[in-house]
């Protein structure tokens, strides 16, 4: 069964080329969208959301329940510790939403904050230099939105430029607490729906660390969450797709991604199967190494074993196919002509001969279009060279050309 990435912290995908790669590679991404959260997507998600059906929200109101009690318990037990590293009553911390927008702290006092520092990049600062970071009402269950508040680790906090509604009013909390709070929320929902947890934030903190009330008092006092790294699956995949697409994938227009993604639909789940396949051998064959320069060795070695090597041997049988297909267009050329002007009387008809030429060669397309469906359809990585092939970005030179070309024609 494919799987579906489960993409954290924020609701909004953050890059552009990332969730390209990602509709190249994964079936489909889940979000975490709470309700009445105000989603507003560019033109390049809705697309995807669309035509492949490749965002889906999920509303965390039942998870948030579920991992309350586990940090009630960790308020409980460490409560002074936790207020003197978290207190967020300061009115002169700075404010973020998990959007990047504006907002106002203290109920009317408007914090100015426009460029945002990442959560993950906020712990080495002085606690009131830390910008508080804002989770929407729904995401966190009222008893523990109860106890933030009464312990002072959260205040509550107005929105100015998220929606042009208003009245709702954010949880705003240290960055590490909110951190900390997404990705046991995280956690759990990936357990509730099988789906894999992914980011594309570099500073992110793992959402599959097993987390307890014991694990998350822990990493609040101080101990440090594994960095997110995304799981084998997924590195293998993504990996792959920058294989044949190495830089530019902003200049390709997502319409061509999702009609590959239709055209191609057989291959795009065989190259996804052989990815899972090839991350579990992974997997079974490195548990209990430790050390990260050695994992990503196996990685590497796995991706040129199962991708990359079976890869380069497709292209090598696609060109082979095409010497093949120069050769028999030359006896094409020389006999066929020859035996139907014979069979028909005409010797030398030049129109039937010409016309006996362009059936041949209908017919040799056809058959050469066979072979080659036939030599792809027998790789797992075919869907690789379709990608390749398909969605090669323009290179800067043939831009500055073309652009150089229409100043020419236009007199400029």
């Amino acid at each position: 069964m494919q799987r579906i990435g489960l993409y954290y912290p924020y609701v909004h995908f953050r890059k552009e080329q990332w969730i390209k790669a990602a509709a190249l590679y994964w079936p489909g991404l889940a979000r975490v969208v709470p309700p009445g959260f105000p989603v507003t997507d560019p033109d390049l998600v809705k697309a995807l959301r669309d035509e492949l059906d490749f965002v889906t929200d999920v509303d965390p109101t039942e998870a948030a329940a579920a991992v309350a009690p586990a940090f009630l318990k960790a308020i409980e037990d460490h409560g002074p510790e936790l207020r003197r590293r978290f207190l967020a009553t300061a009115a002169t911390r700075p404010f973020n939403t998990h959007n990047g927008n504006l907002a106002e702290l203290g109920m009317g006092q408007r914090i100015v904050n426009a460029e945002p520092t990442p959560l993950g990049d906020v712990r080495t600062l002085p606690r009131d230099e830390r910008p508080l970071a804002g989770l929407y009402p729904h995401e966190v269950d009222p008893r523990l939105a109860e106890a933030l508040r009464g312990d002072g680790l959260a205040v509550p906090a107005m929105r100015s430029r998220i929606s042009r509604s208003s009245g709702v009013t954010w949880l705003a909390m240290d960055p590490v607490l909110a951190w900390i709070y997404k990705c046991v929320l995280t956690e759990e929902l990936a357990r509730r729906t099988r789906y894999a947890p992914i980011t594309d934030q570099v500073a992110a903190h793992s959402a599959t660390d097993g987390w307890d009330s014991d694990r998350i008092a822990a990493a609040m006092l101080g101990e440090l969450p594994r960095p997110a790294g995304s799981d084998e699956t997924t590195r293998l995949g993504l990996m792959a797709v920058q294989c044949v697409l190495p830089d530019g994938l902003r200049s390709v227009p997502v319409a061509k991604i999702i009609q590959l993604r239709k055209d191609h639909q057989a291959e795009f789940n065989a190259f996804t199967q052989a990815v899972d396949k090839a991350a579990a051998d992974l997997r079974e064959h490195v548990v209990g190494i430790e050390d990260r320069a050695a994992l990503e060795q196996y990685l590497r070695l796995q991706f040129d074993e199962s991708i990359a090597l079976p890869l380069e041997d497709l292209r090598k049988a696609m060109s082979g196919l095409n010497l093949k297909t120069f050769y028999s267009a030359l006896n094409y050329k020389f006999e066929v002509p020859a035996l139907a002007a014979a069979a028909s009387g005409w010797a030398g008809n030049v129109p039937i001969a010409a016309g006996s030429l362009a059936f041949a060669a209908v017919n040799l397309r056809q058959a050469t279009a066979e072979a080659r469906d036939a030599q792809l359809g027998s790789s797992p990585v075919s869907y690789l060279l379709r990608v390749e092939r398909n969605l090669k970005p323009t290179t800067l030179v043939r831009r500055v050309a073309r652009t150089l070309g229409r100043a020419a024609g236009s007199g400029i």
